[in-house]
């Protein structure tokens, strides 16, 4: 009866780590859904993301985002940094849900021959191929990702990621 007991506690556990939930917080939260994942944006303290980061040409990069989730989880929490320029905003936030959907649709792929050290890593070179998708598609409003944006948008709905080939 015990072992029943445990087995069943154990597999209400398991269950229920598939998703990533946020913790309350103040106004600076709010979720949206896109394709079957609910993504839980939070803004978080200027330079809260850490660092340094660099891009291809070796320049200096101050993080702008960081995505939480688990695979085949169906939620998602994205911190993003307000300070992250609005020129780089949609893609950035774009990239962040590629990792949520990339978690949710398991997709991961790496680019070993590309020139940029960042698309070798195994984890980013898919977020990152969703968020060249995202802009071609959707231009630079992020209401597609269910934000309120003033910015009218090219495109009724984000990019599926059966859209999006494993090999960028």
């Amino acid at each position: 009866m015990i072992k029943r007991i445990l087995s069943a506690a154990a597999l209400a556990l398991g269950l229920a780590g598939c998703s990533v939930t946020a913790p309350p917080r103040d106004n600076a939260q709010w979720t949206t859904e896109v394709h079957g994942v609910a993504i839980t944006w939070r803004w978080t303290e200027p330079g809260a993301l850490g660092g340094p980061v660099y891009d291809a040409d070796g320049r200096y990069r101050a993080p702008s985002g960081h995505a939480h989730a688990l695979p085949g989880g169906t939620s998602c929490v994205v911190d993003i940094d307000p300070t992250a320029v609005r020129s780089e905003l949609a893609r950035m936030a774009a990239h962040e849900a590629g990792h949520c959907l990339q978690a949710r649709y398991l997709r991961v792929f790496a680019d070993p021959r590309s020139d940029d050290a960042y698309t070798h890593q195994l984890l980013e070179r898919w977020p990152e191929g969703y968020a060249q998708a995202y802009l071609r598609a959707c231009g630079e409003s992020l209401r597609a990702l269910g934000w309120k944006d003033p910015t009218p948008s090219r495109c009724a709905a984000p990019p599926h990621p059966n859209d999006i080939p494993f090999s960028l």
